[in-house]
């Protein structure tokens, strides 16, 4: 039910609001920076637009909801592309649009980053969320509003801010590491990992392995005391350490940018000048184009300091 849902009452209370409209097809923009919670409230009014138990709300015990929770409801579609949605998916959805609910009810569309999407694929998404068909429902998840206007211009708005500690029931320490991120400090909450103990940042490239290997949050804990290392280290690190503590990124991502990115996001977090800052979000940002990811994370270790 939304009342179990930590944080976003405003958010809650708005979609609340449209499910007592009896709203037939409709068009959102979830926007923040927790894609986890994103995804969350996305699912959320999912259930609740699917829902045969419970009036303006979800059960989360019937067989529509535990289906939506597993992602295998026939009339759930999500798509997601970490270089944005291309032009193909966009007709898939088109194609998917056009035939008929597999439920008998509604329908429900996830795009996933759709900041990420070409303007080609975005002209073509405009084409079908300027006139829903009678119970489609298209759900869009961005991380910020830098968005085709044309899109933004037939959607609503639904800000999802990040919870804060108390929210999450940890310490402003604890909530600084995680950088916010409910996901992970919740699975946190469970291990009784100790944060202050340490971990090598020459051993990084093997902790990105495990972690690729095993996605769980020990492993990924064990890469932000890594970083966390190499920088309260920083000053006493050589050029050639430097590089090979960027070699050994480089080589355990295996040329995920995604990974790549949220290790530098990382970085840019632990940095207090402001400047500095600003060049190494540049840099990161660069990450996502089709570049050389080797000499961007030599450029990126090297900016640093």
């Amino acid at each position: 039910m939304f009342k179990d849902i930590i944080s976003n009452e405003e958010a809650k209370s708005f979609l609340i609001n449209e499910l007592k409209s009896r709203r037939e097809q409709g068009t959102y923009i979830f926007y923040g920076e927790d894609r986890e919670l994103l995804m969350e409230f996305a699912l959320a009014y999912a259930k609740a637009l699917t829902c045969k138990n419970a009036e303006n709300d979800f059960c989360g015990v019937c067989d529509s909801c535990i289906r939506m929770d597993s992602l295998t409801h026939g009339d759930l579609e999500i798509y997601e592309d970490s270089n944005g949605i291309k032009i193909d998916e966009i007709r898939e959805i088109a194609y998917r649009v056009s035939t008929a609910s597999y439920e008998g009810g509604n329908r429900i569309f996830i795009l996933k980053d759709v900041e990420k999407m070409k303007k080609e694929a975005a002209n073509a998404l405009l084409k079908m969320i300027e006139e829903p068909e009678k119970g489609d429902f298209f759900i869009l998840l961005a991380n910020n509003l830098n968005i085709l206007p044309t899109i933004k211009s037939r959607a609503m708005f639904l800000k999802i801010k990040m919870r804060n500690a108390e929210e999450l029931g940890v310490s402003q320490e604890e909530y600084n590491f995680f950088l916010g991120k409910g996901k992970e400090i919740l699975e946190y909450k469970e291990t009784g990992i100790d944060l202050n103990l340490g971990e090598p940042y020459n051993e990084i490239g093997n902790f990105i392995k495990n972690y690729l290997a095993e996605p769980n949050i020990e492993n990924k804990i064990k890469i932000y005391k890594s970083l966390r290392d190499f920088f309260t280290s920083r000053q006493y690190i050589n050029e050639i350490d430097k590089l090979s503590f960027a070699e050994n990124i480089y080589f355990a991502v295996e040329n995920d940018r995604v990974l790549s990115q949220e290790i530098c996001s990382y970085m840019c977090h632990l940095i207090k000048n402001f400047d500095r800052v600003e060049n190494l979000i540049t840099v990161k940002n660069m990450i996502k184009m089709p570049v050389n990811l080797k000499l961007l994370l030599k450029v990126f270790i090297n900016e640093i300091y």
